[in-house]
């Protein structure tokens, strides 16, 4: 198989663990766990994961002090903030609104790629783009309820700090292999949520003993497989078109909130999931 094909079927896996994501969330809040403490516990869980992986792997972890910045970065700062920045959103608006502004990344992953990166926009990235967001439209639907201004911001901001995210980890990721910056970004977002969560109102324990399965597997799948697959599928295929492929993340959120959430498919939903894989079809084909 070409690394192009590996790039894809390596996203798919990853936007396939990302979907899941809403699942776990969903589970674990019913178990009485709050957001600060089930954030802190998928990135401690997973640094473990990752950690535990690699020495395995390579049997020792030597890299340089100076990449630890960029890592610091990636997470302490861009996976923690974005993090904060979406589940702050739907304090203020639906999730349907605050979904359609985070998937505007894509958007800003192909305007930040072509100007600081100089990645070309062909016709059939910007055609595959605006058929995928047409589709994330439909998916969302238009129940948006009160637009607040503040969860607006909220959810821009988690879509810009993502974006950049997405390209600045393409530059890092050239440089130290995609596990061992999984394992690193992993273990900075731990620390930055640890950070934050001290500073507003700390974490409450005080949870039922059923969270544990959905956070173990909202740390293992939807942060291990999913975080160290989306960066390997990059490697091969480019921000750009690695994020636009992520769009099919919406698709998964559906099918699976339909099987374990008992949600209800709507045939807007079916036809923008259908725009959604044209969209992320044309980028597979585009090579």
């Amino acid at each position: 198989m070409s690394n192009y094909g590996k790039g894809v079927i390596l996203v798919l896996i990853s936007t396939i663990s990302f979907g899941l994501m809403p699942v776990f969330v969903v589970f674990a809040y019913a178990s009485g766990i709050e957001t600060s403490t089930l954030l802190l516990f998928r990135f401690i869980f997973s640094t473990i994961f990752f950690f535990s992986y690699v020495l395995k792997k390579y049997k020792r972890i030597e890299i340089d002090p100076k990449t630890l910045f960029p890592f610091f970065i990636l997470g302490g700062i861009c996976y923690t903030m974005q993090s904060r920045f979406y589940f702050s959103s739907l304090r203020y608006i639906t999730p349907a609104l605050a979904t359609l502004f985070l998937y505007t990344y894509p958007a800003l992953v192909s305007i930040f790629s072509a100007f600081l990166d100089k990645e070309r926009l062909t016709g059939k990235v910007i055609l595959s783009l605006l058929i995928s967001l047409s589709g994330i439209l439909l998916i969302v639907g238009t129940s948006w309820g009160t637009i607040n201004i503040v969860g607006i911001l909220f959810a821009s901001g988690a879509s810009l700090v993502y974006s950049f995210y997405i390209v600045y980890s393409n530059r890092v990721i050239k440089k130290t292999p995609a596990i061992v910056a999984s394992a690193y970004i992993a273990l900075f977002s731990t620390l930055g949520t640890l950070f934050l969560g001290t500073f507003t109102g700390g974490f409450n324990l005080s949870f039922t003993p059923s969270a544990w399965l959905p956070i173990a597997g909202l740390a293992l799948v939807s942060t291990v497989i999913a975080m160290s697959a989306f960066l390997k599928g990059m490697e091969y295929l480019g921000p750009t078109k690695t994020s636009i492929i992520s769009l099919t993340e919406a698709v998964f959120t559906v099918l699976f909130s339909v099987v374990f959430l008992k949600d209800f498919l709507t045939l807007y939903q079916i036809m923008g999931g259908a725009a959604v894989l044209l969209g992320a079809y044309i980028i597979v084909r585009s090579n």
